[in-house]
């Protein structure tokens, strides 16, 4: 009898748990990881495809990640001087685009973004992709999709610090200048 009052006391508490274990599985998907080193090497980057908010919330997740590197993002308006709004849209940034940001601007990654839901009607689970483009080459360095319920800040961090990860794990601590 003793054992099973326990038992009954304990239940709401191993259910909370339970949930909460449950959630923290399902909260949080990375996929599609992959990161090159030179990623590692560019100091001069711009942001596409996040608006204003968004995208002051992804620059910061980035140079708070990568504490200790000299890292510079352009301002949009500079983006949108240069190359208008139109070439700036999903799917419209060609080599001659991409040269024109690299020449007047000195940008070496492009930060290609999507912030997103596949579902219909739209749900509450969001999906944040980013490609890491060089601007010269259009070779993508660095690419992650994360996958919740959380709000854009916790994607953003999430998927910066899984490309992090991901570099540092891939490339022998000799090539990395950690210093900077």
């Amino acid at each position: 009898m003793q054992r099973r009052k326990v038992i009954l006391a304990m239940l709401p508490v191993l259910v909370c748990l339970g949930l909460a274990l449950l959630a923290g599985c399902e909260v949080n998907e990375t996929r599609a990881l992959f990161t090159k080193p030179q990623l590692y090497t560019y100091e001069r980057h711009a942001v596409l495809g996040l608006d204003a908010e968004q995208e002051q919330i992804f620059m910061a997740a980035y140079v708070k990640t990568f504490r200790g590197r000299v890292i510079t993002f352009v301002e949009r308006s500079r983006l949108a001087e240069i190359v208008g709004e139109q070439d700036l849209l999903k799917g419209r940034l060609n080599d001659k685009t991409r040269a024109k940001i690299k020449q007047i601007l000195g940008v070496e990654a492009l930060a290609m973004c999507e912030y997103y839901s596949d579902e219909e009607p739209p749900g509450r689970r969001r999906k944040f992709r980013v490609r890491i483009v060089d601007s010269e080459t259009g070779a993508i360095v660095g690419s992650v999709l994360t996958e919740s319920y959380d709000d854009f800040e916790r994607h953003a961090r999430t998927a910066v610090e899984a490309l992090k990860q991901d570099l540092l794990s891939g490339v022998p601590s000799d090539t990395l200048d950690t210093r900077r």
